[in-house]
């Protein structure tokens, strides 16, 4: 049922906000409930992403085109329905594209799934990126965004990072 789900991650991200941060642990007495607070919250981690590939890139003018896969990978004990992965992408520290997912993605326990992105990007900022590009063309990239889960307009953020080869197409 669609509603449990999200009761479900509901109650784990308010399980979030009751785990202390490691300063304020130090500060705090220990209670009982710290220990239950922290199983639900491990759970509660939302969809982990990466850049499997960069398929091509196509620069037109001002603009450019880049084509990339994105894997999406629930690490929770329970089904999870994604819509709208928005994110923003940068390259070596380069902001460079923005860009978002079409249509749902069921992911079930501890599964992943890989997702075929298009998205536009300035083409001067992409060039930037290009012309700094060490021989075996692999970049830093880091993903920040947020997915929406399971139609609840509730909004999971995600920050990723990692490297990629970039090719030109």
């Amino acid at each position: 049922m669609p509603g449990t789900e999200a009761c479900r991650w509901l109650l784990a991200l308010a399980a979030l906000a009751l785990v202390p941060t490691a300063g304020a642990a130090d500060s705090a007495p220990a209670s009982a409930a710290a220990p239950a607070a922290s199983a639900p919250a491990a759970q509660a981690a939302g969809p982990r992403l990466r850049i499997v590939e960069v398929r091509g890139i196509e620069l037109r003018g001002n603009q450019a085109r880049v084509d990339m896969v994105l894997q999406v990978r629930n690490p929770g004990g329970w089904k999870l329905t994604l819509d709208d992965i928005r994110f923003h992408c940068s390259f070596n520290g380069t902001a460079t594209a923005q860009g978002h997912s079409t249509g749902d993605l069921d992911l079930p326990p501890h599964g992943s799934a890989d997702v075929p992105v298009r998205v536009d990007v300035d083409g001067a900022a992409l060039l930037q990126v290009l012309a700094a590009l060490p021989p075996d063309g692999l970049v830093h990239y880091r993903l920040d965004g947020d997915a929406e889960l399971n139609h609840t307009l509730l909004r999971i953020p995600f920050h990723e990072q990692g490297d990629v080869a970039l090719r030109l197409r």
